[in-house]
């Protein structure tokens, strides 16, 4: 999709939301911002020194629907006092739902055949050399670099297995 086209789009789904009574932010910039790398959330409202700015994963862009919903999803964020998905974020997203036809919720199912947003692959296992309980990491950390100045729930020391 066409950056202009994008940032139209946002713009019109930005005028529903007024029209309805929704209070969003016009300190909001008007490019929506397109990220590659985005692999465990479809969307991000960000707020930096006054402004607003929101990020669309790559991976909507094929799906028009998913991209609206995202796009309202993150509109809301703007709103004050919607920064997180408080009661104030339900109750506009409840009004979307309602009004609009779009389902908005704090998170949602894309369907497609990658598997789960959140789901990543475990890539270093420490284990207790007391009681053998695993602890399963994603990332590298502190704990997993050194593991020996760390020590499990039950006092026992700790060595990286994978």
């Amino acid at each position: 999709m066409p950056k202009d086209e994008l940032d139209s789009l946002m713009a019109g789904l930005r005028r529903e939301l007024l029209a309805l009574g929704i209070p969003v932010s016009w300190r909001l910039l008007p490019q929506v911002q397109v990220n590659t790398r985005a692999k465990r959330r479809l969307g991000c409202c960000f707020y930096q020194g006054g402004r607003y700015w929101i990020e669309v994963s790559d991976r909507v862009l094929g799906d028009g629907a998913l991209l609206r919903q995202t796009l309202v999803h993150e509109l809301l964020h703007t709103c004050p006092g919607c920064r997180d998905h408080g009661k104030r974020w339900k109750a506009y997203a409840g009004l979307v739902s309602e009004k609009l036809g779009f389902k908005i919720e704090r998170t949602v199912s894309t369907g497609a055949q990658e598997g789960p947003l959140r789901q990543e692959e475990v890539k270093y296992i420490l284990e207790c050399q007391n009681c053998g309980a695993r602890i399963e990491r994603m990332r590298m950390s502190k704990a997993v670099k050194s593991p020996w100045r760390y020590r499990c729930r039950c006092g026992g020391k700790l060595r990286r297995v994978l």
